[in-house]
């Protein structure tokens, strides 16, 4: 992308968020690091590419932030990163397609979600069962969480490690988790804005 001044890698093909790298890149420029950890602070507003296939439906669950694995940070959803996060999102649906070439993709209709009641009740509920399994050390737990909205996966590479602390009180070196958003919400957003 010479015009927009933004160097891509020759494995661009396999880096995944690059397409959300460069709509961000379109649309604000160069990221600063902010407090409140929004794409675009001064709006509140929260970018995210979604991946659809050609039937309308999404192809993986998309990522959120990082989930704090030891309790130094604030344990109430309502002052958390993930809530603020979550105030408002601008989703950017990327239609993709084995025939369609990387950098040909298209994108889709844009909208605005901001959570319901409902969602922030089932958002509360799943962050709240993540922290007690926190509290507890159950840490093989969180990594099979599932819950209403949220899912949690690893985040980064094989060769990178965090602390947090187990069910017996001692300190272990485990991978870093994530917070996603899991298909079948992300599917039931894009049925309700399309």
């Amino acid at each position: 992308m010479r015009w927009l001044n933004y160097k891509i890698s020759n494995n661009s093909k396999n880096d995944k968020g690059l397409i959300g790298k460069l709509i961000e890149f379109y649309l604000i420029g160069k990221k600063h690091n902010h407090k409140s950890n929004q794409d675009i602070p001064y709006l509140g507003i929260e970018i995210k590419t979604i991946t659809i296939n050609l039937n309308n439906k999404i192809i993986n669950d998309i990522f959120i932030c990082s989930l704090p694995l030891v309790n130094k940070n604030v344990l109430c959803f309502y002052k958390s990163k993930l809530y603020n996060k979550l105030s408002k999102i601008l989703w950017i649906p990327i239609i993709r397609d084995i025939n369609i070439p990387f950098f040909k993709r298209k994108i889709g209709k844009p909208f605005f979600w901001v959570p319901t009641i409902n969602d922030k009740i089932k958002l509360n509920y799943d962050w709240n069962n993540l922290i007690k399994l926190l509290i507890l050390g159950k840490i093989k737990n969180i990594n099979s969480y599932n819950g209403y909205i949220l899912s949690i996966k690893n985040k980064g590479n094989k060769k990178s490690f965090t602390k947090t602390i187990n069910h017996l009180g001692k300190i272990i070196s485990i991978f870093p988790k994530a917070l996603y958003f899991k298909k079948k919400f992300l599917n039931s957003l894009l049925r309700n804005n399309h």
